[in-house]
């Protein structure tokens, strides 16, 4: 009896740990799988919070030097490939400004242009070539349009070392994700065309401390007496019209870019320009003087991708360069556009 007694519960006993194992297996917390690498399964487009890597998560080997160099010719251009540089073969950016002139912090920024998982979104379709595009020539439409220059080469010491730096960025960024604070917020529309008249005094009154009366912007050199080469300073505040300013084939010359970009950010930590306003100033500033974009009759060849801010014809409706200039634009939108830039109410 005592024997067939301890038989049964051994039995219980080897159910009992036989049931709990596929329990625990189950929920991945037997010990014996417990140590194994958990792989973390991400959907594909799936949203993910901003996280930017800090300097300190910089590997301090070959790889790292290369990064280090990224980082500082993204935050100090001119110093590297600016107009005034003595090599002439590395005079890659027609301005002086940098490029974190628009990416602020080094691009760590979010919701202004921050570049925090951009380096795994390419290669991706432009539409503004209608082609397949590398990070390495979107880099480069930057710098023949933002930065009013020309295109470095791919295999230059200067690509390689911004590319790795912008995949140093998106560490934290897993491949296929979207992040919560990539590009620019959208803006609400406007019923009315943008006014410049209106938008000047809005210069005056809240941005013309910084970029100077006249849009210059400010050196950082004292007295903003002209820039030396071999001894680049850069811009404290960077211009924002004139020719050492971005040309019209930057994005920032669009109006819903720039009134976006304004009303998010601008005046820079004090944003407080209402939205009309923030319209205003982004006519007003991109009425004046600035650089041609050489090559801008090419862009947008299949004109159903051309944004309806884009102000060059040819366009595939009836609205004026004009309308597609300042709007109005709630009657303009193509099908399904308003989606991508335009705030719900």
């Amino acid at each position: 009896m005592k024997k067939l007694t301890d038989t049964s519960l051994k039995l219980v006993l080897f159910c009992f740990i036989l049931l709990s194992s596929f329990y625990l297996i189950s929920q991945s917390s037997h010990p014996f799988i417990s140590c194994q690498k958990e792989d973390i399964v991400i959907k594909k487009d799936s949203v993910v919070q901003w996280r930017a890597p800090i300097e300190s998560d910089i590997p301090d080997n070959d790889e790292g030097k290369i990064i280090r160099t990224g980082m500082d010719i993204f935050k100090n251009t001119g110093k590297y490939i600016g107009p005034d540089v003595s090599d002439i073969s590395k005079r890659f950016a027609g301005t002086n400004m940098s490029c974190q002139s628009c990416h602020f912090r080094g691009g760590t920024l979010k919701n202004v242009f921050g570049l925090v998982g951009v380096y795994y979104k390419y290669p991706q379709f432009d539409e503004r070539s209608a082609t397949e595009i590398t990070i390495q020539e979107r880099v480069n439409n930057c710098m023949k349009r933002s930065l009013n220059g020309k295109a470095m080469p791919e295999s230059s010491n200067e690509m390689t070392a911004v590319v790795s730096y912008l995949k140093w960025l998106s560490t934290y960024a897993p491949k296929g994700t979207k992040l919560d604070g990539q590009g620019i917020p959208k803006i609400e529309l406007i019923n009315r065309a943008a006014d410049t008249a209106a938008g000047r005094l809005v210069f005056l009154k809240h941005c013309a401390s910084c970029h100077a009366d006249n849009g210059s912007g400010v050196l950082w050199k004292s007295g903003n007496v002209k820039v030396p080469a071999d001894s680049v300073y850069g811009y404290e505040f960077p211009p924002v019209m004139g020719q050492n300013s971005y040309n019209d084939g930057a994005g920032m010359y669009r109006l819903l870019t720039a009134a976006s970009f304004i009303y998010s950010k601008m005046p820079y930590n004090d944003a407080i320009l209402s939205v009309d306003e923030s319209y205003d100033v982004a006519a007003f500033i991109n009425s004046r003087p600035r650089p041609k974009y050489p090559d801008i009759s090419k862009d947008y060849p299949d004109l159903k991708f051309k944004p309806v801010d884009f102000p060059f014809p040819p366009f595939d409706d009836n609205f004026t360069a004009e309308q597609h200039k300042y709007g109005p634009y709630p009657e303009m939108m193509k099908e399904g556009e308003s989606d991508k830039y335009v705030k719900p109410k």
